[in-house]
């Protein structure tokens, strides 16, 4: 919905910067992506990793300045409810930056159900998030889609029998589809979503 990859990498930079004494290469940081912001921290900084967490909120909290939501995203979301879509949120996200991107895009109340990383045993690619999203919603698999844009998004939604539409307007050199469909526009994606 949101390209955050860009501003999070810069927050990760900054933190390692910061407390690591390390430089990080966009490369570096988005091979650290998978678990958690706090499983990152624990891992690489031990048991500093609470005040590192602190100092990486307050900038992804004051990068929300530098983002945008595209209308043709939030009108799809808007007809998607108008019709009578359930729609969830399933992220590798912790609570605080979930809500922290929620809230400062005023989305906290479209979606029916939130799932992030704190939420479930194991995040994407395992299904539990998904599993999750499901049973609250009451929705059987058959008849789920997830939209996502990693490849982590792609091996749950496999892991969990739901179909995936890869968003690929975002990714850069995107993988080939093998078996899922592919939108490169928010167009297509529209047109995906509304012939299910």
């Amino acid at each position: 919905m949101i390209d955050t990859v860009p501003m999070i990498t810069r927050c990760f930079q900054h933190v390692f910067s910061k407390y690591g004494h390390k430089t990080l290469s966009d490369a570096d940081v988005h091979a650290l992506f998978g678990p958690a912001e706090s499983v990152i921290f624990s891992r690489e900084f031990g048991s500093r990793w609470p005040e590192m967490l602190t100092t990486y909120l307050q900038c992804y909290r004051q990068g929300h300045a530098t983002l945008s939501m595209s209308e043709d995203i939030l009108q799809l979301v808007k007809d998607l409810r108008s019709h009578g879509r359930k729609l969830a949120i399933v992220t590798n996200k912790e609570r605080d930056t979930t809500s922290i991107t929620l809230d400062y895009f005023d989305l906290s109340k479209t979606f029916d159900v939130v799932v992030t990383a704190e939420d479930v045993p194991q995040p994407k690619p395992w299904p539990q998030g998904i599993q999750t999203a499901l049973q609250t919603l009451g929705v059987e698999p058959a008849r789920a889609v997830l939209v996502g844009d990693t490849m982590n998004d792609v091996n749950a939604a496999n892991a969990a029998g739901i179909a995936i539409i890869q968003a690929a307007w975002f990714v850069s050199n995107p993988p080939l589809s093998r078996g899922w469909q592919v939108a490169d526009t928010i167009t297509l994606l529209r047109q995906l979503l509304f012939s299910e």
